[in-house]
């Protein structure tokens, strides 16, 4: 997994609409990756009676900068990048 994180990037150099695509689809996947680790860290931090709301306030800030990133994917400019 470190490996396709790190080699992801690269699909930016080849010009096609399937690589942009496929980031796209990375961006989507990581937004719900965060999604899923706040309900984690929430449930968790309230069972040993810890205050959760900051994190699930940074979380849930990095979960919507990861969606837009991947909405921004779709824009008409990087659409006529990769034809």
């Amino acid at each position: 997994m470190v490996a396709l994180s790190l080699a992801a990037p690269l699909l930016f150099l080849y010009k096609r609409r399937w690589s942009l695509m496929l980031l796209q689809l990375a961006a989507y996947g990581a937004t719900l990756n965060w999604l899923l680790a706040i309900v984690l860290l929430v449930q968790m931090r309230q069972q040993i009676g810890r205050p959760w709301g900051t994190a699930a306030v940074i979380l849930g800030s990095v979960a919507l900068l990861t969606l837009l990133a991947g909405l921004l994917l779709n824009s008409r400019s990087m659409r006529e990048r990769y034809p």
